[in-house]
């Protein structure tokens, strides 16, 4: 949990988790001010969650296939920051509810899908601590944080006087900036000359070919011996990691 690049994960997932919650609870009263009903509400917030959904079932098992972990965060978070941007623009827009839509659809697709990708290379990095602490303490701060975010987004709802009254777009403004503030976190893992180990996959990778390499050397199979192979081999080692 000492490693750089669990606080790099951390705060950025912090900040999104509590946003989403603070979006999808303040829905309404971001488009309500614009003459928008609560149905029309109603089915923005489906959208949010029902493409979020289907996209994340998707695309993480694709993610999980290839353990393309870091990639497509690199991809995603600047596709969050986006849909935050965008919803300072999009409630009242001439277009009408559509644009609202179509930003609810990109930020429930982008947030959806990283959710798990983040948690997942979050066990890769922290290993072999439990995976739980890791979790735990991610969903925790999001959680904290996503309270905060309401209570300051809705003290920044406009005046009744505002152009339109009750308006969001300051509570929106600040979303989008402190967004787009913590998205070079987790695109800085990896740079910079820094190696980030995948300790998981290395330590499964190891006992794999530890088991391989038994099998060719046995033909009773794998299970059967494997003290031939050198005790101060890197196989072994990561073997013993294992245990």
């Amino acid at each position: 949990m000492g490693t750089l690049e669990f606080w790099l994960i951390l705060v950025p997932f912090a900040v999104y988790v509590g946003f989403f919650n603070s979006v999808s609870s303040l829905i309404t009263q971001i488009l309500s001010p614009y003459g928008y009903s609560e149905t029309d509400s109603g089915i923005a917030g489906a959208i949010l969650i029902v493409v979020g959904l289907v996209t994340a079932a998707i695309i993480s098992p694709i993610t999980d296939r290839w353990k393309h972990y870091l990639g497509s965060i690199r991809v995603l978070v600047p596709i969050v920051v986006g849909s935050y941007i965008g919803l300072i623009f999009a409630p009242s827009s001439p277009a009408g509810i559509g644009p609202s839509y179509v930003v609810m659809a990109l930020m429930g697709a982008s947030s959806f899908t990283l959710l798990p990708i983040v948690l997942e290379y979050l066990v890769e990095i922290t290993y072999p601590f439990s995976p739980e602490i890791g979790s735990t303490i991610c969903w925790t701060g999001g959680q904290l944080l996503g309270a905060c975010f309401i209570l300051i987004q809705d003290a920044l709802k406009a005046s009744a006087k505002a152009d339109p009254p009750l308006n969001m777009r300051n509570a929106l403004i600040f979303s989008a900036v402190v967004s787009f503030v913590a998205a070079p976190l987790p695109l800085a893992i990896g740079l910079f000359g820094r190696n980030v180990q995948r300790r998981r996959l290395e330590v499964d990778r190891g006992v794999e070919l530890l088991a391989a390499e038994a099998g060719r050397g046995n033909p009773g199979g794998p299970n059967e011996d494997i003290s031939h192979i050198d005790s101060a081999s890197p196989l072994h080692g990561s073997a013993l990691k294992s245990a």
